[in-house]
């Protein structure tokens, strides 16, 4: 009886985490402007007019080539950072995680005013897209550090000086000695700081310039009534992600039965 209402209590969850979902993909074949199960047709027109949408498009790809920048920069600085922290002292290294905690324990509110005043203050209120980019990095940078950090200190302390011993130069053992034992955590930390770039509204909201992405599109239309393109757009988003999933557990599954 208690697995039964176990059972029952995550198919329960499940349903009220995905019924929307569901339900926003099957009125993306409605072309009724009104998502209603008395007046659905089914049509791929909202499909049609997605891909037709200039704004729409434009807004896609800024929120794809943003969250791909500033989750590449937030890695790199983050695998160069994780190397450095670990060869500081023990105050020096909770000092300086203590501040990196900050952006994650605070306010998305207060780091974006936070942010819009300092670039108002060093002249770059007017640049656009760099600003955007600049603060979406200081958002993943955090995350990534506390991704790749574990496995550096995972590693052997002592690889790093085996390969200049071997004839390297410090930038050629870091590459060829370190660097390939961390990509897997490079990679965790890459697929983080863009799920958070491309999902974060609050501070592209308050630094933006002008520049519209997903989010900020889908709040400026919300005044004057969401477009139902935007239905077409959520289920496409869904479906990506969806495949990647399975694409990603059919190929760690198949590893797994190698082994």
């Amino acid at each position: 009886m208690k697995k039964i209402l176990t059972r029952v209590f995550i198919w329960a969850v499940l349903f009220v985490i995905y019924a929307p979902i569901l339900l926003i993909t099957l009125f993306s074949f409605n072309s009724n402007k009104v998502a209603t199960f008395e007046n659905f047709q089914f049509s791929t027109d909202l499909w049609t007019r997605l891909f037709e949408n200039e704004e729409i498009m434009n807004a896609v790809f800024n929120t794809i080539a943003i969250a791909i920048v500033s989750a590449l920069i937030a890695t790199i600085i983050a695998s160069m950072g994780c190397f450095g922290i670990l060869a500081l002292k023990k105050k020096s290294r909770s000092a300086l995680m203590s501040v990196n905690q900050l952006p994650v324990i605070n306010a998305d509110i207060v780091t974006s005013f936070a942010l819009m005043i300092f670039f108002v203050a060093i002249g770059l209120s007017n640049v656009g897209l760099l600003t955007l980019i600049l603060a979406h990095i200081l958002i993943c940078l955090p995350f990534c550090v506390l991704t790749i950090l574990p496995r550096f200190r995972q590693l052997d302390p002592n690889i790093f000086e085996a390969g200049q011993d071997l004839g390297a130069t410090p930038t050629q053992s870091f590459i060829r000695c370190v660097l390939p034992q961390i990509i897997p955590a490079c990679v965790s930390a890459f697929l983080l700081g863009f799920t958070l770039s491309l999902d974060d509204f609050v501070i592209t909201q308050y630094n933006s310039n002008g520049i519209d992405t997903i989010s900020t599109l889908v709040y400026k239309s919300a005044r004057r009534g969401v477009p139902p393109e935007f239905r077409a757009l959520s289920a496409l988003i869904f479906f990506v992600v969806l495949s990647v999933l399975i694409l990603y557990n059919l190929r760690k599954q198949k590893k797994g039965n190698k082994k």
